[in-house]
């Protein structure tokens, strides 16, 4: 037994050697989420930066209007032309990406009522495509609107809504984008790697030249784990510095329970990178089925798509992916300083997927 771990882990090394000697795969593990986590860090360092490019369409002649479009043009969050177009020209801005919004007060918009009082529709355009940017500007407009009320009635309006963020703990916008970023790290460099060097190495005739040495599978298998295990945690650790160091992240919880989950995490997603090399017949196969698992993984796993938002019975599916259990996991020891029983469910579905992915890559395995 001591010797046949012993020839693993020489084989291991020499694969780990050899990937270092193989810089753009290296880069591409490295680099994507490393700059993704780089991007969205500095972006989120400081959210009093928001600006919105909006044009303010004045076509009221009314004094009030005039008074409303220069408040507006006070507000730091909204970013107006040097110049204010006609609606017809901001239509045309907002459709070749130019705008943002469009804020329209029609020509009735200001004119008294018969109490004396200015009123008018203010008209908010936004891009059909782009919804989520016209929910801003219209949040925006709406404050607006509420404290100008309030100013011409001089009545406070017996309901009103005020935002209250409850946190347990005080996150930052790091701690929540980091599990997400680094579960992501996890499994490119797991599967991705492990399913392509096989088909590779099958193509090339290395794994004919190792089937006549002495060399196990089982062997093989662990070396070459052992290898994107090397890797993988090197990208972990990379991201975890930088992520404390440069944008504010707290580890809560304990750097052991985080380095075991982490090595257990990256166990899992090797297993699907085995199951893919084994299934594949060659690299081109095996990028198809490591897309497929890797976009569907990043699409139910809360990445791209809020998983509140989903209908419940695919939230119940979701739960279940591969990828959840690892985001939800990191994300409860970095915020939550949760410990490894706490995390009884994520490590139980982590076994069950890990259990049938090896069995599927060592059942799948062949030399040639």
């Amino acid at each position: 037994m001591a010797q046949y771990l012993k020839a693993s882990l020489v084989f291991g090394l020499t694969q780990i050697k050899r990937s270092f000697r193989d810089p753009m795969t290296l880069l591409v593990l490295f680099a994507i989420p490393l700059l993704l986590l780089i991007v969205f860090g500095s972006f989120l360092r400081d959210t009093s930066t928001i600006s919105l490019r909006v044009a303010v369409v004045n076509s009221s002649q009314e004094q009030f209007a005039a008074e409303f479009a220069g408040n507006l043009a006070e507000l730091e969050v909204l970013k107006l032309p040097d110049k204010a177009p006609t609606l017809d020209e901001a239509k045309r801005q907002m459709n070749e990406g130019e705008l943002d919004g469009i804020i329209e007060l029609p020509p009735e918009f200001g004119a008294r009522s018969d109490a004396g009082m200015p009123g008018g529709t203010v008209k908010v355009y936004y891009d059909a495509a782009d919804a989520q940017t016209g929910d801003i500007v219209t949040s925006i407009m709406r404050g607006v609107v509420d404290r100008s009320n309030k100013q011409i009635t001089g009545i406070t309006l017996p309901l009103d809504i005020v935002r209250e963020p409850v946190n347990v703990v005080q996150m930052t916008a790091m701690d929540s984008i980091f599990p997400m970023f680094t579960g992501m790290a996890i499994m490119m460099v797991g599967l991705f790697g492990v399913a392509s060097v096989i088909p590779y190495d099958k193509k090339g005739g290395y794994l004919r030249r190792l089937h006549a040495t002495p060399m196990r599978p089982g062997q093989f298998m662990l070396g070459t784990m052992l290898n994107y295990a090397v890797i993988g945690l090197a990208v972990v650790s990379l991201m975890t510095v930088l992520a404390a160091t440069l944008f504010g992240m707290s580890m809560r919880g304990n750097w052991l329970v985080y380095g075991a989950f982490i090595a257990a995490s990256l166990l899992m997603i090797l297993g699907f990178g085995l199951a893919v090399g084994g299934i594949a017949k060659n690299t081109t196969q095996a990028d198809i089925l490591g897309q497929i698992i890797f976009l569907g993984s990043l699409a139910l796993g809360g990445i791209w798509f809020p998983r509140a938002l989903m209908p419940e019975f695919i939230q119940g599916i979701v739960r279940f992916m591969p990828l959840t259990p690892v985001i939800d996991g990191i994300r409860a020891i970095v915020v939550e300083n949760a410990s490894l029983l706490g995390l009884g469910t994520e490590l139980a579905v982590m076994a069950g997927w890990a259990a049938l992915a090896y069995t599927v890559g060592i059942k799948l395995f062949r030399w040639e």
